[in-house]
């Protein structure tokens, strides 16, 4: 099985502190904390097979592969990691909570040729 390599781009990871800072404000700093954790342990589980999370309703739009990670507390995933996959490394763009918008080209800074 092969097992991939997995970078979280600047955004994702400024998307992740400002979901951690809001669940602080909004319920609790042990609630920020456990989804902080919960966000890194679902994202770094993209390094054995990320092709079984299903194409992000944006795919269409752009001119490389995107995925979606599905993730959050309970029954019904409210976040979404949205991910390319560029050979051997997933590389984790955004994550957004799954009620934002739709992501577009300008939302993201990544060219799969670097």
């Amino acid at each position: 099985m092969t097992t991939y390599r997995v970078i979280l781009d600047d955004k994702a990871i400024e998307d992740i502190e400002r979901n951690a800072r809001w669940w602080a404000e909004n319920h609790s700093p042990e609630q920020a904390l456990r989804w902080y954790e919960l966000a890194f342990k679902a994202i770094y589980s993209l390094d054995t097979m990320p092709t079984r999370h299903g194409l992000s309703p944006e795919n269409a739009d752009f001119l490389y592969e995107l995925r979606d990670l599905l993730f959050g507390f309970g029954s019904r995933p409210s976040y979404r990691a949205i991910f390319t996959i560029q050979e051997d490394t997933v590389h984790v763009l955004t994550v957004h909570r799954s009620a934002q918008h739709t992501l577009r080209a300008e939302d993201i800074a990544f060219d799969p040729n670097e």
